[in-house]
């Protein structure tokens, strides 16, 4: 519960705060001045600058998530640690317009891996991509099975103009496969956050983070949002802070630090079994936007939580601390 608990609100906050940190990014530029971002060749630096999503119908954007994860939970008699590890292929691939004046994109899960690691012990390794065989009645079983079903699958997303996902098509057949992949309900049910609507929502959620208005040098801006998960229902506010532009993987970007926190709004404990409140929830990071191009180039944000967890029979206690990056890789053709 606590690993599903874990994930579930992983997943609502992935990318509120923007995309993430490339492992391959050299050096950074940092010089803020006009004259420096317009010797780069990025956008016009000499007043305020626009940050929005443009995506490009015909290409296919592939980038990569990882997130690190770290839980403590007190439980009485046997505290337990946990480390989690996740990587995650996507591909994005724009559609036509939708009629509604926003954009449909296509997004597919490739190769993924998670390791779990619990008090010491590997608890959990699977690599989509690798050639060990998972033992049927192994703890990887239920879950290799599940991320396998998620491959390949075209989840079709409608946005609107203002970048907020008003639907996702082909949730059904990723449920099928689900069911047919993991037939044992009670593991579907501790499954069923990596593959909810709620949860698939924020894979395409990045105009959340953005201005809805230009910006230069030195401005903030700040969001707010209300987000569904297994857990009840959380508020993320950030404040974001365009620092100055930087050179980030050969792009000219705009480069805005991150600050928010997370509360819990309402609780509900009809799908794990128990009531979670967030006791305390801070967000810091920072991330690199390329105007031109109308894409986020790197993000890297540290998230650091404290939660009550309340059950029929014990009160527990959650540290959880993790870091989630997401990263461009590149576009295609």
């Amino acid at each position: 519960m606590v690993i599903v608990l874990s994930l579930s609100l992983a997943g609502g906050s992935l990318f509120l705060l923007g995309c993430s940190k490339s492992a391959n990014s050299g050096p950074a530029a940092n010089n803020n001045s006009p004259e420096a971002a317009s010797a780069n060749g990025g956008a016009t630096a000499s007043g305020p600058t626009e940050l929005k999503i443009k995506w490009q119908a015909g290409k296919v954007y592939d980038m990569v998530m990882n997130l690190k994860q770290s839980t403590d939970v007190n439980v009485p008699g046997q505290p337990v640690q946990t480390e989690l590890t996740l990587s995650q292929e996507l591909h994005y691939s724009p559609l036509a317009d939708a009629d509604s004046g926003g954009q449909r994109v296509e997004v597919k899960f490739e190769n993924q891996k998670i390791d779990i690691i619990q008090n010491s012990q590997d608890v959990l390794n699977y690599d989509s991509g690798g050639t060990t065989p998972v033992q049927p009645k192994s703890p990887a079983a239920p879950v290799a099975a599940a991320i396998h079903a998620m491959m390949d699958v075209p989840l079709d997303y409608t946005l609107g103009a203002d970048g907020t996902v008003e639907k996702i098509d082909g949730l059904d057949t990723l449920t099928n496969r689900m069911i047919t992949a993991v037939p044992n309900q009670q593991q579907r049910m501790a499954l069923s956050q990596m593959f909810d609507q709620n949860t698939l929502k924020q894979y395409c959620s990045f105009s959340q983070s953005l201005p809805d208005h230009p910006v230069e040098v030195g401005d903030t801006w700040s969001s707010s949002h209300d987000i569904n998960s297994q857990a009840g229902l959380m508020t993320i506010d950030g404040t974001y802070t365009f620092k100055d532009w930087e050179q980030r993987d050969g792009h000219n970007c705009v480069h805005f630090l991150i600050n928010g926190d997370i509360k819990t709004k309402t609780t509900s404990a009809a799908t794990i079994g128990a009531v979670v409140k967030i006791q305390k929830g801070i967000i810091n990071g920072e991330a690199w936007f390329d105007p031109d191009l109308g894409m986020f180039v790197e993000s890297d944000s540290d998230q650091d939580m404290t939660l009550d967890i309340t059950t029929r029979s014990m009160a527990l206690t959650e540290h959880l601390k993790q870091n989630v990056e997401l990263s461009l890789m590149g576009i295609d053709p």
